[in-house]
């Protein structure tokens, strides 16, 4: 069983779950809110996962704490906030298609960093499977555009992309096929708690917070989100950079936005258009590559 290919289809999936969770969050309480406080939850969640399952941190050793405590400042710090800025800019249907993106940042990464070349089928597969997610995001809904694409907004997408490729790179440099996925993902997920605290801390914006009033407004949809997103998410997401070349694992994990498409038809009796539904057929035969690769 291509073990690594199905761990990056349950990222997406999972994924595909956080991104309603949150944005329920940010409605209730403000994006500030929700990003600052689901790391610390994510934490905990892995902390406690860690202890419970009896998980090891031995295998690690300062060069490797570097490597990863670089990818969580590069993937889930910088990335992240890059991501969420280009949001507000452009808004998300373009800042997410720009993130299409990622893939390719990986496999450059990939290529030069831990010498992954994948196969003319892996490549094929790449772009079927990044064509079809381009197809869907790139839809416009009620005859709207993207509205203005503010140059600093794209260059910002741009930089999310990147990290987001790069981050998992510098992970599975980290892992180096000895640290456990989880030990990997709470090193990434410490490093970003503190990173991003301090940084609020500084920029003076903790006041805004309001940890006691979010969780009472918000508290189950930050859960769920953090439980499927910065917990589960990005921890499988390591167990696929482990298992499979990092441009095949986030090119399957960029389908987020075709694989949402049936959760919303059920939450929300959302009726696919004839060209979300061409894009996803595409994105599945992409995916099949992938995963016959």
């Amino acid at each position: 069983m291509p073990a690594g290919e199905l761990a990056a289809l349950g990222t997406a999936t999972c994924w595909s779950f956080t991104g309603l969770f949150f944005a329920e969050a940010a409605r209730r309480v403000g994006s500030l809110r929700v990003n600052l406080l689901r790391l610390p939850v994510a934490l905990a969640l892995l902390s406690f996962t860690l202890v419970a399952t009896g998980g090891s941190l031995t295998a690690l050793n300062g060069t490797r704490v570097a490597w990863l405590a670089a990818s969580g400042m590069v993937g889930l710090v910088i990335g992240d906030l890059a991501l969420f800025e280009a949001m507000r800019r452009i808004g998300p249907r373009l800042s997410l298609l720009i993130m299409s993106l990622a893939p390719i940042s990986a496999s450059v990464a990939g290529l030069l960093m831990l010498g992954e070349r994948p196969g003319h089928l892996a490549l094929l597969g790449i772009a079927l499977t990044l064509a079809g997610v381009a197809w869907v995001v790139g839809e416009q809904r009620d005859g709207k555009g993207y509205g203005s694409h503010e140059t600093a907004g794209v260059a910002l997408a741009v930089v999310g992309a990147v990290c987001q490729g790069l981050g998992l790179v510098l992970a599975k440099l980290g892992m180096a096929g000895q640290v456990p996925p989880l030990a990997a993902t709470w090193v990434r997920m410490g490093t970003a708690t503190a990173s991003i605290w301090l940084l609020t801390v500084l920029a003076g914006r903790a006041r805004h917070v309001g940890p006691t009033e979010a969780v009472r407004t918000a508290g189950l949809p930050i859960l769920g989100g953090a439980i499927f997103g910065p917990f589960l998410g990005v921890w499988l997401s390591l167990v696929a950079a482990r298992l499979t070349e990092v441009g095949v694992a986030t090119t399957i994990m960029a389908t987020t936005p075709v694989l949402v498409i049936p959760i919303l038809a059920v939450s929300e009796r959302y009726r696919p258009s004839v060209r979300a539904l061409f894009g996803t057929v595409i994105t599945v035969i992409g995916v099949a590559l992938l995963f016959s690769n």
